[in-house]
């Protein structure tokens, strides 16, 4: 969903994969990362928060259609990614990922579990086989979502290779993979492109929430490659695809994983899967 994308994914929902899972791994040893902020303790289904009722009015100004009213709750990065411009985010918003009006009619009637993260609260929200997940940071100006989509003309800088586009195989942990870095015109770099489009990089660490609970993410190098533990050199040009892994309990029916795409900024970028 977020860059902190945000994203709504399914197990069924197909990912075009291609030369992004190329050299990706499907195992790797536990790993718990630092997280280097506030512990999640357990998820609060339903709790009075200013996180969660910033997150339910988003829902209900994008079932409505008031593209101001979500403009507003978006972080100053977030909107940054759409050039400062709620026009530019008014036609991106329908097919860059972020959640649709039917969407958020749906989650916006659920109980919502809210999550502390390091320096942020994770907003999730389950409709059925619907799943997804907000970050929410607190600014001058009370709540903001960190919720930038991914342009129609650019590719997804990561893939979900467990759960794929069929289902989550419960004989391996959850696994996300992140492509090498890349900017306009595939030029290696960490920025934020104009248009509303962010370049990839993959990130130092991720953090993971299983049904709203802070669980251990693992950063592994992928099949073939070699490992130096400079997570900060992770993505250079010429680097390889990175893979994190999630230790999920048995059980689990939603994990979020939320990452910082650019260290010198305070926006975070998440994606969500079901595994039920």
């Amino acid at each position: 969903m977020t860059t902190s994308v945000r994203n709504v994914l399914f197990t069924t929902t197909a990912v075009a994969l291609g030369a992004l899972l190329a050299g990706c791994a499907t195992s790797a040893p536990a790993v718990t990362p630092d997280a280097s902020g506030e512990r999640s303790g357990s998820a609060e289904p339903g709790a009075p928060d200013p996180a969660g009722a910033a997150v339910s009015d988003y829902l209900d100004a994008i079932a409505f259609g008031n593209v101001a009213g979500a403009w507003e709750l978006l972080s100053a990065e977030t909107r940054a990614t759409y050039d400062d411009s709620a026009q530019t985010y008014a036609a991106k918003e329908p097919t860059d990922e972020t959640v649709t009006a039917e969407e958020a009619r749906a989650l916006v009637a659920t109980d919502f579990v809210i999550s502390i993260g390091p320096g942020f609260r994770l907003v999730s929200a389950r409709s059925g086989d619907l799943a997804d997940a907000w970050v929410v940071r607190d600014s001058g100006d009370g709540p903001r979502i960190d919720d930038p989509g991914i342009a129609a003309t650019r590719e997804r800088p990561y893939a979900w290779t467990n759960p794929d586009d069929t289902a989550f195989d419960t004989t391996r942990p959850p696994t996300i993979c992140f492509r090498a870095g890349f900017g306009s015109a595939g030029e290696s770099d960490g920025d934020s492109d104009s248009g509303g489009e962010l370049s990839a990089r993959p990130p130092a660490s991720v953090v993971g929430f299983a049904d709203g609970v802070l669980v251990p993410v693992t950063r592994s190098a992928p099949a073939g490659t070699a490992e130096s533990g400079d997570t900060g050199a992770a993505g250079d040009s010429g680097g390889s695809p990175v893979e994190f892994v999630a230790d999920v309990p048995a059980g689990t029916s939603v994990l979020t994983v939320v990452w910082a795409p650019d260290p010198g900024s305070p926006l975070w970028q998440s994606s969500t899967v079901t595994l039920d």
